[in-house]
């Protein structure tokens, strides 16, 4: 009885072991299946009001994963026309990390960045973004396709995530997730 006991606490023990190694993701809702009725873009990710009113950003159902995606729709009026969006702030250690997200449809991604909280995603050249390698680039995706970046941090702190794109049409964003290499 006694061996049961101390076997059945080990057991215990590991399966609580196992349990804590499970972290939360880095990036809050990058699945985008949380939505507040009436907003464009998933909980966790903003825009420029600017850009919020132009109405680029919708829920889709469509969705690589789950029940929903983004799509956006955009049309660059001019040269260097471009819209971003961005996530809230999440905490990052220094070292290699991956950003992987799927896109589906057409549209030309300008930059994927992450960038110190706080500080603006500027451009795809400027000195606060730690821009992803590869690029992405244009896109025409008729199904599901992974993309991943990878990103060196050199300063632990908290970042933000931003994708800019050039133009859109009814581009799909969904299951995007940051991840810190071994």
């Amino acid at each position: 009885m006694k061996k049961k006991l101390i076997l059945a606490a080990f057991a215990m023990m590991a399966y609580a072991a196992n349990a804590s190694a499970q972290t939360a993701p880095i990036l809050a809702n990058g699945d985008m299946e949380i939505w507040t009725t009436g907003k464009q873009l998933p909980k966790q990710w903003s825009t420029f009001y600017t850009i919020e009113k132009e109405g680029l950003f919708s829920p889709s159902a469509e969705a690589h994963s789950g029940k929903s995606a983004i799509q956006i729709s955009f049309t660059p009026q001019k040269e260097f026309d471009n819209r971003r969006f961005f996530t809230t702030a999440f905490n990052l250690e220094a070292g290699k990390h991956q950003v992987k997200l799927f896109l589906k449809g057409s549209g030309d991604i300008r930059f994927i960045a992450l960038h110190k909280k706080d500080t603006n995603a500027a451009g795809k050249n400027s000195s606060t973004n730690i821009a992803g390698a590869p690029a992405v680039g244009k896109v025409n995706n008729k199904e599901w396709k992974e993309y991943v970046l990878d990103f060196d941090i050199i300063d632990a702190d908290s970042y933000q995530l931003t994708i800019c794109f050039n133009a859109a049409d009814k581009l799909l964003i969904d299951d995007v997730a940051v991840n810190k290499l071994k």
